[in-house]
């Protein structure tokens, strides 16, 4: 699965994600986006476990997404999700689903 960290403010800031799979959490992982950058990082589970959740971090926020739109899929599918320090919209920090089927 991909994640968009967009960084859009003047400064680096470190986004934290952890994937939750019917099996349990997989381990935090830490990325260091620069100002103004938008990063794509790449989360894959282990197993044939499904993801439920993805979790994420930055600065004072703290948030997570229920996975949707996977449960029993008998064909490949690709989930994506973008995580903002600095939503468009609101200026303030946002994680969401984009799609779940397209690759």
């Amino acid at each position: 699965m991909a994640v968009e960290l967009t960084n859009t403010d003047d400064q680096a800031r470190t986004f934290h994600l952890a994937l939750e799979t019917e099996s349990g959490m997989l381990d935090w992982q830490s990325h260091r986006t620069d100002a103004g950058v938008t990063e794509r990082v790449t989360i894959t589970p282990s197993g044939d476990a499904s993801p439920v959740a993805l979790h994420g971090s930055v600065e004072e926020f703290a948030g997570s997404v229920n996975i949707l739109g996977v449960d029993d899929l008998d064909e490949d599918y690709c989930l994506r999700f973008n995580f903002w320090y600095e939503h468009p919209a609101d200026e303030r920090p946002q994680l969401a689903q984009v799609t779940d089927i397209e690759c």
